[in-house]
Order: C-alpha cells, then structure tokens, then sequence
C-alpha cells in the first residue's frame, strides 16, 4: 500500500476495478479515474496541466480514495478522493469531489470542501461531474472570492475528460501498448451510456436570452457572463465536433487554433468574447486530412443561421469565368438548394454569389461586370436559417452537429484542390554542325607560333 500523506487517517489507493455497491456510481466512476492517471501520463498529462502542474519523467502522482482527514469538520464532508503531485521541488495536493448523471455540484458543497482543503493544507480541490465551465479554474457554481485565497479550485466536466482520451487516441499520444489499452478501456467506459457521462448536447442555461438580445439589437459586453458562457460552450461544442467529424471521416480532426493561442486558452476566449460581441458571430475552423481546403462553420446570432463551408483557389489554366466555374462544378455532385458558390474577385470588386442550381444553368451567371475578369478564388458554402430552433439550446447544437457531417458528405468530400500542371519540355532548334579542324592545320599554327 502507498504511503498515506500526514494529514489521511485513513485511505485506500485508487481501484481500477472498485468493489463497490451498484449505488455507488461516483464512486466508482471516481476511483476508475485516478487509478489510471499515473498508469497513462499522457492523459494525466493533459489533465493536470489545466491546474498548472507538469507532468515530467520524474513526477509522481499518487490517488486515493476513501479516505478520512485528519481535521474534518464539518464532519459528514467527505470526498472522493485525493490527487498527491510530487516533483523533486515539490508537492502539489487536492481534493476530488465527483458527480454522475443529472446530480450538479452545488454552491454550498463546493465552499465545504474548500475549507476542509483549507484545515488541512491541501493545495486545491476538483470537482468532477456533467456540469460544464469555460475554463477549469471557472466553478461549476458560484463560490466566495475569499475562500479562493489559498486553496485553488478547478473543474473538469466528464465531457471534456472523455474528449481529452479520445483526441490522445486519435493522435496516437500513447505508444506504450499496456497504457493504450487502459486508455482505449477507460475511453469506452466513459462512453457507455451506463456510466452517467454525458456529452455536451446544449448550450448554456442564458443562451437563448443572449440571442434574444443580439434580435433586439442590445450591446453586448465583452464582460457579460452570457457572452462568456456562450463563447465557451462553442469552444466545448467544437471539441465535440472535431471527434464527430473524426469518427465520420476515420482520421483525426483538429479545430484549426491559431498558434499563439494554442497554450493560452484564456486569451483565446478573451478573442472569441471580442468576435462575438463586434460580429455577433460564433466561429470554428476545422482540419481535414488531405481534403482541398479548411473546413469552416459560423453561427451568426444575427441572422440565426448556421453556415459549414469551404474555399479553394481557381485553376489558373482556365482562361476564363465560364471555364472555371464548369471546373467547379464538375466536382459537385448534387444540387442542394442550400447550397451556394461564391466567387471572389481580383482588386476591391465585390464577391458575387449565386445558388448552384442558378450557376449549374448559367455557368458565367456569377461574371461581374468587367467581363475580361476572371475569380481568383471560390467559396462552397450549405446556409440553414434555423429560425425558432437556433433559439433553443439544445436543438441548435443538434442542427449543428447534423449540418456539419451532412455538408461534407454534399461538398467536403467531392472538392479537390487546383494544383498547376508540370511544365513541359521546352522546344529547341538542332544545332548547326560544328566544322572539325584538321590536324594539319592544327601543326601549322603551332609551327606560325613558334615562328619556325
């Protein structure tokens, strides 16, 4: 058995296979966790460095459950278990408080164990359930600033921890086959409908307020906790879909992140807040292997329509407008009247933009007026106006996660990049015969300049 720290009366380590009652779902789904974080490091990895804490060759992570304080006061709080983090400079504790299911951590919960954490030196606690926060340091409920003096806290939704071992498996993190396999397990129990484990399936509880308020033309503020709560949703959404639209296409996905924000998610919610207040849109980019451009989608709160597209450069070679748009459309299969072909234009000249069908007629119907001009660049895009739907928050996520597979089975899949053809061999004259010089006469102009 480990070492418990000084200030456990009592604990066991953490259970990969907890024998426990059937009642006892935290628990369970509790002690299955920390027992695989130092068996994956990867994962632990992942997790722990949402509380600042680096997982190197020579960090130790311990994890308990069942355990009793040493100061327990109130004493009927008693959590799930404990996350003991040691390096050679230190060592990191924290409490871990777990919900299944439809239970939510609440206000008063939450403030108990911060002063039991508190009592004891401990470091931190986490709590663990379905409820989902923009960022690990945001609580799942409001807490007193005071009691956050010292003793950190975070949050990890179920959602995200699933999503974190799901992305490490798509991108093949793991390479040791022992620690795969209890990841690849750990990943589909957390799937199981069984478990209690909930995907994010809806916007936050002020969503349909804050559209609402965009139909009304209100201001938003960058400092509103609806627009935060918004942005963040989207950013959780967009993990889902990127695993969606991994699954569907069977090769990983990633949600295209600039690369200054990649480790500073933070400012990257401070940029989504500014978008979102000056456009009142919600933006992602995705990635897709090998596919001919990036796969964006916009939800713009204004016009209450979700838009999945794709743009791709013009095939040079082709000399004019008519030329192509046939290249284009070549390359789309069916005429869905949601989907529309924009082209862009050299200097400041406006886009022009027309359904297929209409393009499919008239191919030059997208020609501007400078007939001598030709696009430089096109854009696919599949619009649905949701109307009372985009309101709700859990049919706007349904429609978005139902529109983004469906246009690239339409577009995504079909689209092909424009690559320039390898030139040809250049044409050259024969050359004219070079007259060969006699030996003789080669003797006699060494014999001239001699002078013999």
């Amino acid at each position: 058995m480990k070492p418990l720290p000084d200030f456990i009366k009592q604990g066991e380590p953490a259970r990969l296979f907890p024998v426990l009652a059937d009642t006892n779902r935290e628990q369970r789904i509790a002690s299955i966790l920390l027992a695989a974080l130092p068996q994956i490091p990867a994962l632990a990895q992942e997790l722990l460095r949402t509380t600042g804490n680096r997982v190197g060759k020579r960090t130790q992570i311990d994890t308990f459950t069942e355990i009793v304080l040493k100061e327990t006061k109130p004493s009927s709080c008693r959590p799930d278990g404990l996350i003991v983090v040691t390096t050679p400079r230190s060592t990191w504790t924290a409490l871990v408080e777990a919900k299944i299911g439809k239970a939510e951590i609440c206000s008063e919960q939450i403030e108990r164990y911060l002063n039991l954490a508190k009592a004891n030196g401990i470091d931190a606690v986490i709590t663990l359930s379905n409820q989902f926060v923009a960022r690990a340091d945001h609580p799942p409920a409001p807490v007193s600033k005071t009691l956050l003096r010292k003793t950190e806290l975070f949050h990890w939704s179920w959602t995200w921890i699933a999503t974190q071992c799901e992305i490490l498996d798509y991108q093949q993190a793991v390479d040791d086959e022992e620690q795969l396999f209890l990841l690849e397990e750990l990943t589909r129990f957390l799937n199981h409908p069984g478990t209690g484990v909930e995907r994010f399936t809806q916007m936050g509880k002020d969503w349909k307020d804050l559209v609402m308020a965009v139909a009304n033309q209100e201001k938003l503020k960058k400092t509103g906790e609806d627009v935060e709560n918004a942005v963040g949703c989207w950013y959780a959404e967009e993990r889902d879909l990127s695993l969606q639209l991994s699954r569907h296409v069977g090769h990983p996905v990633k949600a295209k992140i600039e690369r200054k924000l990649v480790d500073d998610p933070n400012q990257r919610l401070k940029q989504g807040i500014s978008e979102l207040v000056d456009t009142h849109r919600l933006q992602s980019t995705f990635l897709v292997p090998d596919s001919a451009a990036d796969l964006d989608v916009c939800a713009d709160l204004a016009r209450k329509t979700i838009t999945v597209s794709m743009k791709l450069k013009a095939p040079q070679d082709r000399k004019s407008t008519k030329a192509r748009v046939n290249w284009l459309l070549r390359m789309l299969k069916k005429d869905d009247p949601r989907i529309l072909i924009r082209a862009y234009w050299p200097g400041r000249a406006p886009f022009t933009q027309k359904d297929i069908a209409a393009v499919r007629e008239d191919p030059t119907a997208l020609q501007t007026d400078n007939e001598k001009s030709t696009p430089h660049s096109f854009e696919v895009l599949l619009v649905e106006g949701l109307g009372k739907r985009f309101n709700g928050r859990r049919t706007f996520i349904e429609d978005l996660e139902r529109l983004v597979p469906e246009f690239y089975d339409l577009v995504g899949q079909h689209l092909h990049a424009w690559q320039p053809k390898p030139p040809k061999p250049v044409a050259r004259k024969p050359k004219e015969p070079v007259e060969a010089i006699s030996d003789d006469s080669s003797d006699e102009q060494d014999v001239q300049d001699t002078g013999t």
